[in-house]
């Protein structure tokens, strides 16, 4: 079972990996949950539940991408011939 306290901004943000900025980006965009706790106040104080990180975390996980490979042209049976 999760820990019921929510974490701040700055403790998920560090929790992820990234910068708080980059934790807020995501919510302000709604690909991350978050609870405004500040609603009587001038600047929102935003808190994430540990809940939600790993339901973003399990809906953005990254398969290992796919290397292209640069293949050759194939030669259109001209020979050049230096002298």
């Amino acid at each position: 079972m999760h820990d019921p306290a929510p974490l701040t901004v700055s403790q998920a943000a560090e929790w992820l990996g990234i910068s708080v900025a980059a934790l807020l980006a995501l919510i302000h965009a709604g690909r991350l949950t978050a609870s405004n706790v500040g609603l009587g106040s001038r600047r929102p104080r935003w808190r994430v539940t540990r809940d939600a990180l790993e339901t973003f975390l399990a809906a953005h996980a990254t398969s290992p991408k796919r290397v292209a490979v640069k293949r050759r042209r194939k030669a259109l049976g001209r020979t050049i011939e230096f002298f």
